[in-house]
């Protein structure tokens, strides 16, 4: 079909763009309440995208503060063509060139935390549905955009999805790249648990804290040193710090001594992007002398984690055909008097075992002395590259971009696709861009999105009348 027009309404675009990316959608469990389970900000998020499926005309629907839709199409179609996108976004950790929740453009980039993850993306996708709905091409299943607002911490939104809402014939979640993912590796998700610090010793950790988010590379650790040789000690930390061109800062607090060490933030699937704060200070720490629980501590981020990301120390290394390999990223380390936990993200190739690489993972760090306090998994995604539907998606893809057979993707990042029973990730990065979800100065090509907006809605047209 001929192209539809989305490129026409950019400054509309950029306005609603914008009124979305302003809301700091981060979870806040602390204030969750019936209604608003992850907090206020996805909540609002949520609304504020539902009120322009008001002001547009479409049918929309809040699901009791978990996730709304906006839907086109026959309302007595009795199937469904699910497009998946997210509202919530990930803390705005580290330093800013700009204020992370004002959209801020220059020379065609787009700036701000959920520019490409995933309001960016979501926008682009409510744009093409306005797109197929101005342009009267007729359709005969119902397209309907789906907003959850947990994509980032557990996806709960979607189990509620899937409890209150039937099943879609066919989706796709804008919230990777292009030009397609057709298989997303399982994961595990696991917090080693830590005992409680017991015992003397001439300097202690009183605190040890890194990260926000179990699925990002912390960017910032500080540890607050106590004891009768603090001080000498912290000098030591500094020293080696200061040797291996560590950026630092160290400040006397109530609690002790405060060593504060920067890393660089990355997105959890893919670990070796970024600079884990954490395993900079462990290793800085690792000279101490410590109680024992502490050295345990330090250990584990200092020598059993630290850039292995493969997870050959643990046992679990794991590689095939489809996907590659397997990644752990250690995203979220608390320990103090009271003991503490570390969080491990592992990302699992579409053919492991994850009952298998749980209980190889369980026994590694008991060997350790240590043991899993909460663990949760989810299934890997794997959908057959020659699915009429993937096939139409890919067509539309290469006719927008000049291109032909294109090679699809395998990803170790999840999206919503996972909670659909057919599904695929598509776009919205384009190839030969930096993916910079999760990262500093987050940022996406406005044409990009409107070019991603274009195809999606011709892929909306196109799976409109997918045949059962």
């Amino acid at each position: 079909m001929s192209q539809l027009n989305v490129k026409a309404n950019k400054d509309a675009f950029l306005k609603d763009l914008s009124a979305l990316i302003s809301i700091p959608s981060t979870k806040d469990a602390t204030q969750a309440k019936e209604g608003a389970p992850f907090g206020p900000g996805p909540l609002a998020a949520l609304k504020k995208i539902l009120e322009m499926g008001d002001r547009d005309g479409f049918r929309t629907k809040m699901l009791q503060g978990y996730a709304g839709y906006i839907e086109y199409g026959p309302e007595d179609a009795e199937d469904y063509i699910a497009v998946l996108g997210h509202v919530d976004v990930v803390p705005a950790t580290g330093k800013w060139a700009h204020d992370p929740f004002t959209a801020y453009v220059e020379n065609g980039t787009l700036y701000a935390r959920g520019a490409i993850d995933d309001k960016g993306p979501t926008m682009a996708a409510y744009y093409a549905l306005k797109a197929l709905k101005e342009s009267g091409v007729p359709v005969k299943n119902r397209i309907r955009l789906v907003i959850g607002t947990d994509e980032e911490s557990g996806c709960e939104c979607m189990v509620k999805y899937n409890e209150l809402e039937p099943m879609s014939l066919f989706g796709f979640a804008p919230d990777a790249e292009f030009p397609l993912i057709f298989a997303e590796k399982g994961q595990i998700r696991a917090w080693i648990k830590l005992p409680q610090a017991a015992g003397d010793a001439p300097v202690h950790i009183a605190s040890f804290y890194s990260g926000e988010r179990i699925n990002m590379v912390p960017d910032q650790a500080y540890a607050i040193l106590k004891g009768t040789e603090a001080e000498k000690w912290s000098g030591h930390v500094q020293d080696e710090l200061k040797a291996k061109k560590v950026p630092f800062t160290e400040e006397k607090t109530e609690q002790g001594i405060k060593v504060t060490v920067k890393g660089q933030s990355a997105h959890g699937s893919e670990p070796a992007g970024g600079v884990n704060a954490a395993f900079l200070l462990a290793a800085a720490l690792k000279d101490l002398p410590l109680i024992p629980t502490e050295k345990a501590f330090v250990d584990l981020l200092a020598d059993t984690l630290n850039n292995d990301f493969g997870g050959e120390r643990l046992g679990i290394k794991y590689h095939d055909d489809i996907s590659g390999e397997l990644t752990v990223n250690a995203g979220v380390i608390r320990f103090g008097e009271e003991g503490g936990t570390v969080s491990l993200d592992i990302r699992c190739p579409i053919k492991a075992s994850l009952d298998e690489l749980t209980k190889t993972l369980t026994a590694s760090i008991e060997k350790l002395g240590l043991s899993i306090g909460e663990l949760g998994t989810s299934k890997p995604l794997y959908m057959d590259p020659k699915h009429p539907a993937v096939q139409i998606l890919k067509n539309v893809y290469e006719k927008h971009m000049g291109l032909k057979d294109v090679e699809l993707l395998t990803s170790g990042g999840g999206t919503y696709a996972q909670y659909l029973d057919a599904g695929v990730a598509f776009g919205a990065c384009m190839p030969n861009y930096p993916y910079t979800g999760h990262q500093v100065d987050e940022h996406v090509k406005v044409d990009d999105l409107l070019l991603a907006s274009e195809i999606y809605a011709d892929a909306m047209a196109e799976l409109g009348n997918l045949e059962k």
